[in-house]
């Protein structure tokens, strides 16, 4: 699984609708490989296709989890959307202006540039998540998990937005949180 790849598992809800996010990251925890993603789309603790068992979530305030990846193997990589992965080989902050990409199930690779950092953003219902990389890549539903990156630096998970603006949970906090390595 790459970075940008769909994930997938069913809602134990009535008519057990399927529900899409996109992977982030590849990353270890005292050797144990997970995809990290969006914390929203881990919050509801079901386990996910083909990859492994929700592991935890931070959402609000936060916006990123983990699934156990059981049979990843490798470094962390991104898929384009053209037959090709980029590896991404460290975690890093962007500046703003610069030019930074996301991959998700939905919109595949776009590019555009940071428009700010350490932006707030309102979901509604009196969830928000605090301190993202707001970005003007249009993203859709099921990109949510997705990573951003830019060559082999990767910047953060997306959290949320629409067809104008983008925002990541940025991605060193996350590690540090977690004690992560990229794979």
């Amino acid at each position: 699984m790459s970075g940008g790849d769909a994930m997938y598992t069913v809602s134990p809800g009535p008519g057990r609708e399927p529900y899409y996010c996109s992977a982030g990251f590849a990353i270890l925890v005292k050797n144990v490989r997970y995809v990290l993603t969006a914390g929203h789309c881990t919050e509801h603790g079901l386990d996910w296709k083909d990859i492994g068992r929700n592991v935890d979530s931070h959402f609000p305030v936060t916006d990123y989890g983990r699934v156990e990846d059981s049979s990843g193997s490798g470094h962390s990589r991104v898929d384009l959307y053209d037959g090709s992965t980029q590896r991404i080989l460290r975690a890093g902050t962007p500046q703003v202006g610069q030019l930074v990409c996301k991959s998700g199930m939905t919109t595949k690779k776009t590019c555009g540039k940071v428009l700010g950092l350490n932006q707030t953003v309102n979901f509604g219902d009196g969830k928000q998540v605090v301190g993202t990389i707001a970005t003007d890549i249009p993203v859709g539903a099921g990109d949510s998990g997705g990573p951003l990156f830019y060559a082999g630096v990767g910047y953060g998970v997306l959290s949320g937005g629409n067809n104008r603006v983008s925002f990541f949970q940025p991605l060193p906090p996350v590690l540090a949180a977690y004690g992560a390595a990229l794979a």
